[in-house]
């Protein structure tokens, strides 16, 4: 997003470029710095490029603790691909997130979420996992599917038939953007703050 200045604090132009480069305000840059920052005091002053772990972060966004895509968003926003996420990896988070992000940024990044193999392209295998992470329940730990195999194939069959605009078997990217957009409640639920 920007590069720090050399006592790794965040000056105001480094603050204005966060905010320029996202769709956060400068309170919220400000404040994802503060939490981040209590997880390890004084870390990212040393260190604004310090990767904090999955746990770490669950413990400030409990919106993606809770999330049944949680490895996936972990996945998507990781610069490194390291399960960790640096300031940036977490300011790009929730800016994806936030209520300012425009309706077609928001659905590039649903769809990367979605794409679990990364093969950019949401095939049959992606939307029965998908499927299956939105039915499922956690039971003491123990993830426990609420729907069976051939319901759940059932459902991936639909969702492709409805967004598969090429018929080719799969959906794009662009397909699923073009779906999102007549989907009122997806700006919503795709959203929270911080």
């Amino acid at each position: 997003m920007g590069n720090s200045n050399s006592n790794h604090t965040l000056s105001e132009e480094l603050i204005e470029d966060y905010v320029e480069l996202s769709y956060l305000t400068k309170f919220e840059i400000l404040h994802i710095f503060d939490l981040l920052d209590n997880l390890a005091p004084g870390t990212l002053c040393n260190n604004l490029h310090h990767r904090f772990t999955k746990k770490q972060i669950d413990k400030i966004l409990p919106q993606v603790l809770h999330s049944p895509f949680r490895d996936s968003i972990y996945r998507v926003f990781s610069s490194e691909q390291d399960e960790c996420l640096s300031f940036e990896d977490v300011l790009d988070l929730c800016s994806a997130f936030s209520r300012n992000c425009p309706l077609n940024v928001r659905s590039a990044w649903a769809f990367l979420i979605f794409d679990f193999d990364g093969d950019d392209q949401l095939v049959m295998a992606d939307l029965i996992e998908a499927v299956e992470k939105l039915t499922s329940i956690n039971e003491n730990e123990e993830i426990k599917i609420q729907l069976n195999r051939e319901r759940i194939e059932q459902v991936a069959r639909m969702m492709i038939s409805e967004m598969d605009f090429t018929e080719n078997g799969s959906i794009s990217p662009q397909e699923f953007e073009r779906l999102v957009a007549r989907m009122p409640d997806f700006a919503h639920s795709f959203q929270f703050n911080v």
